[in-house]
């Protein structure tokens, strides 16, 4: 059975950043090295590195004014590993690179065979055990799946941590000992500046020990870029928050929700880019993961997020993701990850890669 790499970190918050550069030192490596050879396929008028490393290097000053502490973990990061900042900051762009493909770098549409997460959200009442559950799929390129990664985190000040990630990114998706959880899914919005990236956003929500101020870390920011953020606690206060990088909309949760990437708020739709879903795949996970939860209402258990994580309908641009046979892993989208936050428990069951060929694993923060 496959399994991710588990790597504990502690101390300051450089401490921290160093720790996770020098251990994966190897594998930051060739992501930087792999990342950059798939951004500059797709965007055509970047003709060297340092095109794009000015372009996300931009970013740099909102990271500073937004968490000094996660800004020096990335300067920690950049040591430990030997790679510049720039390069560690344009490593953590990755998402936003792929939402944005900026047009004065002349970016290409999004693949017509791209697809990508699928997120949900269950309140208590809405499960068999009277507990909240958060957590997604994680769908990207297959070749993601390499630089797979679960930190835990023990910071000198605040709470533990336990988060899904990549070697050198601060976080996708992850929960902390106050009972705090996120997930994502990107939603590329028409809004795109420079501004606070999504991996940031994720550990300073992280950091904070009541919902309320993690609410206020992912709203009340200069992010980015679009994100559907879905926000939970083990005192059962959640949210689904439908983000582009100008506004938001709040997502009403009926016992529990799925999301996936388009915006479902009316007053949100302005910001989705025209065309970028050149396919229904995101229209038909929508429906089939909306479909299992309100048939299970009040029955919700971990196995039946588990059964709704490892769905083919509509094959292979599914929940369950999988490229088509004649693409390689450089561009067949896939499930490289999945993730159930158990906030009540500090649980967090992980699957690497596919769950229909794969089990998950049981961590406890």
């Amino acid at each position: 059975m496959k399994q991710m790499p588990v790597i504990e970190l502690s101390g300051t918050s450089y401490d921290i950043g160093y720790q996770h550069g020098t251990i994966l030192k190897n594998q930051i490596h060739d992501f930087y090295n792999t990342i950059f050879e798939l951004h500059m396929r797709n965007i055509t008028a970047a003709t060297d590195k340092n095109t794009l490393l000015d372009y996300t290097g931009k970013n740099i000053g909102f990271l500073k004014n937004y968490s000094v502490e996660l800004y020096e973990e990335l300067q920690g990061i950049a040591d430990g590993s030997g790679l510049a900042f720039e390069e560690i900051v344009f490593l953590n762009s990755f998402l936003e690179l792929e939402d944005i493909r900026p047009p004065e770098l002349g970016g290409k549409l999004l693949s017509k065979r791209l697809w990508g997460c699928t997120s949900f959200n269950i309140l208590p009442q809405a499960s068999k055990d009277n507990k909240p559950y958060v957590g997604q799929t994680f769908d990207m390129e297959q070749y993601y799946s390499k630089y797979n990664i679960v930190l835990k985190i023990h910071p000198k000040q605040g709470p533990d941590q336990l988060v899904y990630s990549m070697a050198g990114i601060l976080g996708l998706n992850g929960m902390n000992s106050n009972g705090i959880a996120l997930s994502i899914n990107k939603i590329v919005a028409n809004d795109a500046r420079f501004g606070v990236l999504y991996p940031l956003i994720i550990r300073k929500a992280l950091a904070q020990v009541r919902v309320g101020d993690a609410f206020g870390a992912i709203v009340f920011t200069e992010r980015a870029a679009g994100i559907n953020y879905q926000l939970s606690c083990k005192d059962g206060v959640a949210w689904c928050i439908e983000a582009s990088a100008t506004d938001y909309d709040l997502i009403p949760i009926q016992g529990a929700i799925a999301h996936t990437n388009h915006y479902l708020s009316a007053r949100m739709r302005k910001f989705e880019t025209a065309n970028w879903l050149s396919h229904g795949g995101s229209y038909v996970r929508h429906q089939v993961s909306s479909n299992i939860l309100a048939e299970h209402l009040g029955k919700i258990d971990i196995e039946l997020i588990k059964t709704v994580t490892r769905d083919h309908t509509n094959y292979p641009r599914c929940i369950c993701a999988h490229g088509f046979e004649e693409e390689n892993e450089m561009d067949a989208f896939a499930t490289v990850a999945a993730v159930i936050y158990d906030t009540a428990e500090g649980i967090m069951y992980v699957c690497h890669e596919n769950p229909c060929t794969n089990e998950y694993v049981q961590i406890k923060l």
